[in-house]
């Protein structure tokens, strides 16, 4: 084989890597982050989730606690929310949420499972 192609080949894997790379990433948990992130909890989430008992919807930390080992999942899902337990809640009716707002929520949410002492933790 020439060196130019295995120049080329290495180039191509390089730059395919990179596009299939997960790229989310959590933001910092600044003071603001956390005022926004439950803010929109608030707007959109609080109508029907209360952070540990069943309401409308089932209690959010128990929610939450599913995707401490993946959090990228939880991002897909608050992008595109699809029904977990439909014979007992009825499909969650949000604003679809841009990827900052997603993974903003994500950080936050994650947060208050890892900090029950948290005072910015839903009711």
């Amino acid at each position: 084989m020439s060196r130019r192609f295995i120049l080329w080949g290495a180039v191509f894997l390089g730059v395919t890597a990179l596009f299939a790379a997960d790229l989310f990433q959590m933001p910092k948990l600044s003071p603001d982050v956390r005022k926004q992130a439950a803010e929109l909890y608030d707007q959109e989430c609080y109508a029907c989730h209360r952070w540990n008992r069943k309401f409308a919807g089932p209690a959010m930390r128990a929610n939450v606690e599913r995707y401490l080992e993946d959090p990228r999942a939880l991002f897909d899902y608050l992008k595109d929310p699809k029904p977990i337990h439909p014979d007992q809640y009825r499909p969650m009716e949000i604003k679809k949420l841009s990827d900052q707002e997603a993974s903003m929520m994500v950080a936050w949410l994650l947060s208050l499972v890892k900090d029950s002492s948290a005072v910015d933790r839903p009711r």
